[in-house]
């Protein structure tokens, strides 16, 4: 029974301060890699989500053509909130906020951006030239739900039109 009392198996203090230490070094050495690797998913994300909602404003402003909601030929801003309370997206996109800039002219429609996920956003990116590059870091909420006020008509779930 004495022989049971005096074995004392276990780790030193030391041992496991050295086991901590090298832990903290892995960590240090593997964390620039995984923010790096979150920051371009953020944009990459940010990115798709972008040409996806222009996508959701196509149909959605085809719906409002064909329902007679909306005359042809000016220019719309259709924010998130309008496109989720409308139906037309139906994504849980919390942490963004944005409105997509519609100018329907003779024969062609343009679109601008305005978008962001929190830490990057697009202001005024044209449809067709959304890209990573072209994000700006920060919030840029001055302008999201509004497209910067240039459109002729502004479809958001505040105003209800």
């Amino acid at each position: 029974m004495k022989d049971i009392m005096r074995n004392k198996k276990g780790f030193t203090l030391v041992e496991l301060l050295a086991v901590i230490v090298v832990l903290a070094i892995i960590i240090l050495v593997a964390m620039p890699a995984v923010m790096s690797a979150m920051d371009k998913a953020r944009r990459n994300s940010l990115t798709n989500e972008a040409n996806e909602l222009i996508r959701i404003t196509q149909t959605a402003y085809s719906d409002d053509v064909m329902n007679s909601k909306v005359p042809a030929g000016k220019s719309y801003c259709y924010s998130i909130e309008w496109l989720k309370s409308n139906g037309f997206l139906e994504k849980n996109l919390t942490n963004y906020k944005g409105s997509v800039l519609l100018k329907a002219t003779s024969g062609a429609t343009e679109y601008k951006i305005y978008l962001s996920n929190g830490m990057y956003y697009f202001s005024g990116v044209e449809g067709d030239a959304i890209e990573a590059s072209k994000l700006n870091p920060g919030k840029g909420e001055e302008t999201l739900n509004t497209c910067n006020g240039q459109a002729d008509t502004l479809r958001s779930a505040i105003t209800n039109s």
